[in-house]
């Protein structure tokens, strides 16, 4: 929500001082998670529910399969300090979390049953995102995410790192010693990130390197701000730094990262999230009941409802404006 409403506010406010503006929505919409959900889906979904309300039916379940897996795996090590290894083993071997790497990997391999699927979760969701982000006067010109990183374009990434001595290997994986290229306290606090790992797959740090990239070709823009949450300090100072040693120093110093706060105590997997929906619908209820204890106004209001509506988003923006980020 955090990253909606500030990118909204900046997109805005640059557009505001006469900028041109390209609001793009970069969706975490690639990785096992989506074959959690398949897995997920072929035991609790239903058609309904999905069409009605997609995010929350999709959160349901994925609560629910991660509950089994993280149940599965306590069993597996009850029974492996038991000396049952291979009952152990029976279970690892084919329990939910196997069964969902493999199902992403038929995603990966351009399985059309499981594309498919994927397809039609990712733009269910983003019709509801588009829906929830009208009522804050928020909309993007463009939902991208993971899943438009191409292989190709990340593999060159990772080949010109490692030509240029920027990546080594280190026990099969390919790595950035961030120690032997930016000297003293600066390198060690930037560490040694994997960039590819044993199997050949990409991480972030290579996606997002790749699809930077990709922008400047694509928009050639004059500056890019990435809204994400302070987490990600890390990952976007080696990310930034990483483009810069490739030699592309003009398109580094022309990005910035806004960072903000998460609220704490929140877990997708373990189901203590709060939805935007759901905290416009109490905030608006509750500005309701408010306009209601001063009944010579509230029979003024020619439609109650839709300005309880705009009071409660108003202070959810404010209320969230004015805290730090």
């Amino acid at each position: 929500m955090r990253s909606t409403i500030i990118g909204g506010f900046l997109s805005n406010l640059y557009t505001y001082a006469g900028w041109d503006v390209v609001r793009i929505n970069y969706l975490g919409d690639w990785g096992k998670q989506y074959g959690i959900l398949a897995v997920g889906y072929e035991r609790y979904g239903n058609e309904e529910a999905l069409s009605q309300d997609p995010i929350n039916h999709l959160f349901e379940i994925y609560v629910k399969v991660n509950k089994e897996i993280a149940e599965e795996k306590e069993n597996a090590e009850k029974l492996e300090k038991d000396g049952k290894t291979d009952e152990a083993r029976k279970i690892t071997e084919n329990g939910t979390d196997e069964q969902s790497r493999k199902y992403f990997k038929l995603m990966v391999d351009g399985d059309e049953k499981a594309l498919a699927l994927w397809k039609r979760f990712r733009e269910l969701s983003i019709e509801k995102y588009k829906q929830t982000y009208g009522r804050l006067n928020i909309q993007f010109d463009e939902y991208s995410g993971e899943s438009q990183v191409s292989e190709e374009a990340m593999n060159k990434a990772a080949k010109k790192m490692l030509d240029m001595g920027i990546a080594e290997e280190s026990e099969g994986a390919l790595i950035v010693d961030f120690t032997k290229h930016v000297p003293g306290k600066a390198g060690k606090a930037l560490e040694k990130p994997i960039i590819r790992r044993k199997d050949g797959t990409a991480l972030y740090l290579t996606r997002d390197i790749s699809e930077l990239l990709n922008r400047q070709e694509k928009y050639h823009f004059d500056h890019m701000i990435y809204v994400i949450a302070s987490q990600q300090d890390l990952h976007v100072k080696q990310f930034f730094k990483i483009v810069e040693l490739m030699g592309y120093r003009d398109i580094a110093a022309k990005v910035q990262h806004i960072n903000f706060g998460l609220v704490l105590g929140m877990s997708t997997r373990k189901g203590t999230v709060k939805f935007l929906n759901d905290i416009l619908r109490d905030v608006g209820d509750y500005m309701h009941e408010v306009m209601k204890k001063n009944q010579a106004k509230y029979q003024q209001v020619e439609d109650p409802d839709a300005v309880a509506d705009i009071l409660g988003i108003s202070a959810v923006m404010c209320q969230d404006m004015t805290g730090k980020r």
